[in-house]
């Protein structure tokens, strides 16, 4: 689970911003939201959301969470001398448009694969330029004490990074090039401590990120016999008219024609997606059931199709899925049902967490969120700024004030500012005036 996450120099987040999920003030207003990932000394949030006018970032903190992911997981696949893709820094100032970008987290990780509450809790901190790590740093805590694992920085070389004492039970140095992090290098390698590659597989394995615009599936699931019947039930549990779901193998073999200059492995991927075909089952009027192509079902259907297995994953594992516009081509209730299955402690035992970004002002509600768990994204002067409801004075702003309302009439900032006057005017602009610009 995530803790904080830190984020300077990224995108059109120019000064350190921290993005927090922990519940500091737990109080008792809906407690079920939060997880307890080692017993009940820190409690961490299982759902968060971001709002924010159209520009104001939202997206960036939610793409600074998959570039911090690409320096931990496939860095390490750059060959020297390679720039750095998610290098991507704030380029309206001068001190900071060749700076680094620095990501700090602070997260669990489970200990114990039979027991997601019993985890360890884990601080990475890296910062890089265009084709360089310039810091990196892991350290661990196994008490009340932290406890540094490695700790790169400026002038060390792969054979000059120190280790802490704790860090043993395999092969610590790596070789490694100045743009890959060595947690990149040392989590894929089978002979190095188990702890590095525990870290390693926490990102690699347990998140998630879902774009706005980006296709939504789970690879392969088509041929998981209990999964689709689960999703076949969900969507006959909302209302969709579905009754079930079946799959049939194609046989149209034109279908899985592909471009040539597409990689042998991406091909293989696409060819196993598309082995199978989902049929949504209709009861008829006669109690009958007809068979409808996925052609014939909503956008938000489909959505929600491709989303569910996705879920069920995520809340079985304890993983974390990070969602761009939760709401999108979805009614507003099913987006609050996805919202409440993360905070629900009956459905969600593996401490699994949720971060979505969205406009639907209607989930800023006191019986869904907590005021932790409502973030704002806003833009001062082209510099986006990050805060929580929870920041307003809470004599103010109470467990059961009506967050979404006053959202509305600005009073927690995070909307557009529109002109409507001068909108007005440009479109009443004198037809003379045009043929003088002529």
């Amino acid at each position: 689970m995530i803790i904080d996450f830190t984020i300077t120099n990224f995108r059109s987040i120019k000064e350190e911003q921290t993005f927090s999920l922990h519940a500091e003030t737990p109080g008792s207003h809906l407690q079920e939201n939060i997880s307890y990932p080692a017993g009940d000394k820190i409690g961490v949030l299982k759902s968060v959301g971001l709002y924010g006018a159209n520009a104001a970032g939202k997206s960036n903190v939610l793409l600074a969470l998959e570039a911090l992911r690409f320096i931990i997981i496939s860095s390490g696949d750059l060959k020297e001398g390679d720039l750095i893709p998610c290098y991507e820094p704030y380029r309206l100032s001068e001190d900071s448009k060749f700076a680094p970008i620095r990501f700090e987290i602070e997260f669990f990780v489970p200990s114990d694969k039979q027991d997601q509450n019993k985890a360890l809790r884990y601080r990475y901190c890296v910062a890089f330029t265009e084709n360089n790590i310039v810091q990196e740093s892991l350290s661990f805590y196994p008490s009340n004490q932290v406890a540094t694992l490695f700790n790169r920085e400026p002038n060390h070389t792969w054979k000059t990074i120190p280790f802490g004492s704790l860090y043993k039970g395999g092969k610590k140095r790596l070789p490694f090039f100045a743009n890959n992090s060595y947690l990149s290098k040392a989590g894929d390698s089978a002979d190095t401590p188990l702890i590095i590659r525990d870290v390693y597989n926490y990102f690699r394995k347990e998140q998630t990120r879902i774009g706005a615009t980006r296709s939504i599936s789970k690879a392969g699931w088509l041929e998981e016999k209990d999964l689709v019947s689960k999703v076949g039930a969900i969507l006959s549990l909302v209302d969709t008219g579905i009754s079930n779901i079946s799959v049939q193998e194609r046989t149209e073999t034109e279908d899985l024609e592909l471009p040539e200059e597409l990689p042998n492995s991406l091909k293989l991927r696409i060819l196993k997606d598309r082995k199978y075909k989902p049929f949504f089952s209709h009861l008829t009027e006669s109690g009958d059931s007809e068979l409808f192509d996925q052609k014939l079902e909503s956008d938000g259907t489909l959505k929600l199709f491709n989303l569910a297995p996705i879920i069920i994953e995520t809340l079985s594992n304890g993983g974390v899925l990070i969602m761009d516009e939760l709401d999108n081509s979805m009614h507003p209730f099913m987006a609050e049902l996805i919202i409440k299955l993360f905070n629900d402690p009956r459905i969600n035992k593996g401490n699994a967490q949720l971060i979505f970004s969205t406009h639907n002002i209607n989930l800023m509600s006191p019986e869904l969120l907590r005021r932790d768990q409502i973030w704002f994204a806003e833009k001062q002067l082209g510099i986006t700024k990050c805060y929580s409801l929870d920041d307003y004075d809470k004599k103010k702003v109470k467990p059961q004030s009506p967050f979404n309302q006053w959202y509305a009439e600005g009073r927690f900032g995070g909307i557009p500012a529109i002109n409507y006057q001068g909108i007005v005017d440009l479109f009443n602009v004198p037809r003379e005036i045009h043929a003088q610009e002529e």
